[in-house]
C-alpha cells in the first residue's frame, strides 16, 4: 500500500500542470471551430449580396429595354419619319430581352404595360416586331446588334422590311 501512495504522491505536483494544459487546449480547440463557421456565414452572405446585386443590375437592364421598345409600339410614331429608326431600335431591344431570358410576346406585353398603351393600339407594331425579330433573330451578331441600338441601317446583314399599318 505504501508502494501504491508513494507513486501518486509522485503524480501530485503534476496535477496542475496537467489540469493547465487540458483547459488551455479546450478553448482552442473550439476557437479553430468557431472561425470556419463565422468564414463560411461570411463568405456565404458576401455570395448573396453579389447575387442581389447581380440581379439588380439585370432587373435595370431589363427596364432598359422595355423603355427602348415601348416607343415601337406606338402606331403613330411607327408610321411617321423615325419609325425605322424605331423598329431598329426595338428589334435590338428584343435581342437584348432575350439574352436576359424574357420572350420577346413578354418583352412586347412589358413594354405594353410601361408605356400605357392600349392592348388593341399596339397589337398591329406588336405582331410587326414579333415577326420581324422571328425571321431575323438568327441573322443579328454583335456589329449587327450595335447598328441597330443605335438605329442605323443594319443593310446588307440584314435587310428589314417597312412597318404598314
Amino acid at each position: 500500500m505504501s508502494c501504491i501512495k508513494s507513486s501518486f504522491s509522485g503524480l501530485r505536483p503534476l496535477l496542475p500542470l496537467t489540469l493547465f494544459f487540458l483547459s488551455a487546449a479546450g478553448p482552442a480547440k473550439v476557437w479553430s471551430q468557431a472561425v470556419p463557421s463565422q468564414a463560411n456565414i461570411d463568405a456565404s452572405a458576401q455570395r448573396r449580396l453579389q447575387e442581389t446585386a447581380q440581379e439588380a443590375q439585370r432587373q435595370r437592364r431589363i427596364e432598359q429595354q422595355v423603355r427602348n421598345l415601348a416607343p415601337a409600339l406606338d402606331p403613330e410614331k411607327m408610321t411617321g419619319a423615325q419609325g425605322a429608326i424605331l423598329s431598329r431600335r426595338a428589334l435590338a431591344a428584343l435581342a437584348r430581352l432575350r439574352s436576359e431570358g424574357i420572350s420577346p410576346d413578354e418583352g412586347l406585353a412589358r413594354a405594353v404595360r410601361s408605356a400605357g398603351l392600349d392592348a388593341a393600339s399596339s397589337a398591329k407594331p406588336s405582331a410587326y416586331l414579333r415577326n420581324l425579330f422571328g425571321e431575323n433573330s438568327g441573322k443579328i451578331t454583335s456589329s449587327v446588334l450595335a447598328r441597330l441600338e443605335a438605329g442605323e441601317d443594319p443593310a446588307p446583314e440584314l435587310i428589314l422590311p417597312p412597318y404598314l399599318p
